[in-house]
Formats: C-alpha cells, structure tokens, sequence
C-alpha cells in the first residue's frame, strides 16, 4: 500500500518595512547607476567622434598649411625673378629693390 506523506503548510513571514524599503532603495540605485553608466558611455563614444572630426580638420589645416607654404615660396621665386630682390609694400603698391 502506498504511504501518504503529511504536507506541512508554509509559514510565511511577514517583512520589516524598512527592510522593504533598504531593497527599493538598493534596486533604485542600482538600476540609476547602470542607467548612467549606459549614458557615460554615449557621452564618450561621442566625445570619441567629435575628437576624431577635430583630428581629420587638424589634419587638413595642416595640409593646406603646407601647401601654402610651398605656394608662398614659389611666389617669392617667381617675384625673385621678375623683380629681384627687395621687399614689396601691398598696401601702396610698390617694390623697394635690395642694394
């Protein structure tokens, strides 16, 4: 014959509210933290974008600067040869030669 086991009832515990409370408070803080740390994140992947838009413009600069550069100098040769030595004035137009 088969035996029947007693089953016991579950007590069930009442708890504290203020031990409610410590977990509503830790689950909150939690799920801030993570929250934020998701945000931290964006803001440097951003931050990481926007550094490497200003490297890729530093880098043009520099090849423009170069550029100039190498214009201004055969602008000077050019000048060099029309006019020969001396300095120029923009702004009235003339060219003192060197003696």
């Amino acid at each position: 014959m088969a035996q029947v086991k007693e089953i016991k009832e579950k007590e069930v515990i009442n708890i504290e509210e203020k031990d409610i409370e410590r977990v509503k408070k830790f689950r909150a803080d939690y799920a801030e933290t993570t929250a934020r740390m998701g945000e931290i994140e964006v803001e440097l992947l951003n931050a990481e974008l926007l550094l490497e838009n200003i490297k890729v413009a530093k880098d043009e600069q520099i090849e423009k600067y170069k550029s100039l550069r190498l214009e201004e100098v055969n602008i000077s040769s050019e000048f060099n040869e029309k006019y020969g030595q001396g300095e120029f004035n923009l702004e009235e137009a003339t060219f003192t030669p060197m003696a």
